[in-house]
């Protein structure tokens, strides 16, 4: 194959890449050529580097965040699980018989924070052991029931009844009520009379041994596809107040592998609930408590058989007051969280509920049995969004193959400045345009010939 010399020295005259005609024509001085073809073999060394430095950093995955912001007619309302602190009434002993009464206390004392706190480790099972299904059947017939419990529901300013809007749900505190949970309802527009309202009655006169030593209720706000897992999130709210929460919806996407550890699939856990970061972490916690005991909390979900009182007493709580403290459980708990997830941000405000003057103008209309009754057991809820903003959070590539190349076609919206910023250094280094580009490729097709070489 021979090559047609004219092509060449065309392309040497013609050429915009800054010193390239500068290697024919007149010495004008002493090694002119020399010194030029130095001065282009170094710039397009230093091309060559910082591409290479371009994607030794590729090569980290790095990322940048870009966060957004849209204006919606109407927002969906997230699921709104409210649970009282105490789980099982006082009136639970009179499940049991007389003989079992004691053991009963004994089981209940023990799953408690007092016993925590008091540091009744020693605590032991002395007769014989309850039955778990009996435990949680009357664990569970003895909790606090909906109609005594949740009053006065509005939404959008409509009264509702509250047992068409709440749903009981079996969690980790006991039996609670979650309003949505189907996410049929939606916010068309702010403000508290475009939200969720509700009286809430903890019934402090029956409280009994719980999780918690705490008076008052525990709201989580979640995504009606996932638990609620209150014992892991929400917000408290004790007795005695009128509380207002504004609502914010965002929704956060991050990179799975190579660039993070994110879980991409939304599959179901065990069949209960969308997967979560939460979710998993609380399902490792209990399936590690059934392989210790061989059995499950009256209050857990799964298939593994209730544990009897003596296994709660003598395993179950012993386990779970120094589970934080297991290293097995530690290493062997991995839940990499969602690489998609909806948050629902709140910001709280509260005020007495009510006032002394309405305390006793109802007691006094025999309304109230005394006049600190609201003040020890009711609380007023009030749900909303303040904006019908949505947020989003995203995560992507902070370079690409494309981007270090230039090309448009491969560049995403968020590395527009790196692509600009790469063609300026190609443009300072050789002065070589993309349109030059193009004529070296001509150059290239064109210089093979199949006739004699120009002399």
């Amino acid at each position: 194959m021979v090559f047609n010399t004219n092509i060449v020295e065309e392309f040497k005259n013609t050429s915009s890449i800054h010193g390239l005609s500068r290697f024919g024509g007149p010495e004008l001085y002493s090694r002119r050529k020399l010194i030029w073809i130095i001065l282009v073999l170094a710039a397009a060394s230093g091309l060559f580097i910082f591409v290479i430095l371009e994607f030794l950093h590729l090569s980290h995955n790095p990322t940048i965040t870009s966060f957004t912001t849209s204006i919606q007619e109407t927002i969906d309302f997230p699921a709104v699980t409210v649970c009282n602190l105490n789980q099982v009434k006082s009136s639970v002993l009179e499940c049991f018989s007389e003989k079992d009464k004691l053991e009963a206390s004994k089981t209940f004392y023990a799953l408690s924070e007092l016993s925590i706190i008091l540091e009744h480790f020693g605590l032991r099972s002395t007769q014989t052991p309850i039955p778990g299904d009996v435990l949680y059947s009357c664990a569970r017939n003895h909790s606090h029931q909906i109609g005594d419990m949740i009053r006065y529901c509005h939404f959008k300013q409509e009264l509702i009844d509250c047992k068409d809007i709440f749903t009981p749900i079996m969690t980790e505190l006991g039996v609670c009520y979650t309003f949505n949970k189907d996410a049929k309802m939606v916010a068309e527009s702010v403000g508290e009379t475009a939200g969720l309202r509700f009286f809430v009655n903890i019934q402090q006169d029956l409280y009994f041994f719980s999780s918690t030593i705490q008076t008052g209720v525990k709201v989580v706000l979640h995504d009606p596809s996932e638990e609620p897992l209150p014992s892991l999130r929400g917000f408290l709210v004790g007795p005695g107040l009128s509380a207002g929460c504004s609502i914010r919806k965002t929704k956060v996407i991050t990179l799975p592998s190579p660039y993070g550890s994110c879980r991409e699939v939304s599959d179901k856990l065990s069949g209960i609930g969308t997967y979560s970061e939460l979710t998993c972490f609380k399902h490792c916690f209990d399936d590690y408590l059934v392989q210790k005991c061989g059995c499950r909390h009256l209050f857990s979900n799964g298939k593994a058989e209730f544990c009897d009182s003596q296994q709660l007493i003598d395993c179950y709580a012993e386990y779970q007051k120094n589970i934080s403290r297991d290293s097995d459980f530690l290493h062997n708990c991995s839940c990499p969280p969602n690489c998609e997830t909806t948050k629902y941000e709140t910001s709280l405000s509260y005020a007495a509920f009510t006032s002394n003057f309405i305390a006793s103008y109802l007691f006094n209309q025999s309304v109230l049995p005394n006049e600190d009754y609201l003040s020890r057991n009711f609380i007023d809820l009030r749900l909303f969004y303040n904006s019908m903003i949505e947020e989003a959070t995203e995560e992507v590539p902070e370079k690409t193959v494309g981007s270090i190349l230039g090309s448009d076609g491969w560049v995403f919206k968020a590395d527009k400045t790196t692509l600009k910023f790469q063609d300026g250094i190609k443009t300072l280094c050789l002065g070589c345009s993309r349109v030059e580009l193009l004529t070296i490729r001509e150059m290239n097709s064109l210089l093979p010939t199949s006739g004699p070489p120009d002399s």
